[in-house]
């Protein structure tokens, strides 16, 4: 089945980000555990970052996007994403 035409919307830019070091600031401030413990995982949302700010216009790129925000939706409720807490700034 042909797919329905769609409006081209074009992608917004977004700078480099690291997630790393916030996180293992806020694991040793808030939780006083060892952020080494979780190094793999804060390498894992650092990669789905940068694997999302090179998707592509197509399904695979958006599969990648939303990945990240599903991953980003379950991590803003452990990690406050503010000034008081994981200090990251998009842009």
């Amino acid at each position: 089945m042909p797919r329905p035409p769609c409006i081209a919307i074009p992608f917004k830019k977004t700078a480099e980000l690291d997630w790393v070091r916030p996180l293992r600031h806020y694991i040793v401030r808030t939780y006083q555990e060892d952020p080494d413990a979780y190094a793999n995982d804060c390498q894992v949302l650092q990669r789905m970052r940068q694997d999302m700010r090179g998707a592509n216009a197509d399904e695979t790129g958006r599969d990648l996007i939303f990945r990240y925000y599903s991953h980003l939706e379950t991590l803003e409720p452990r990690f406050r994403i503010n000034e008081q807490g994981v200090k990251v700034t998009f842009r």
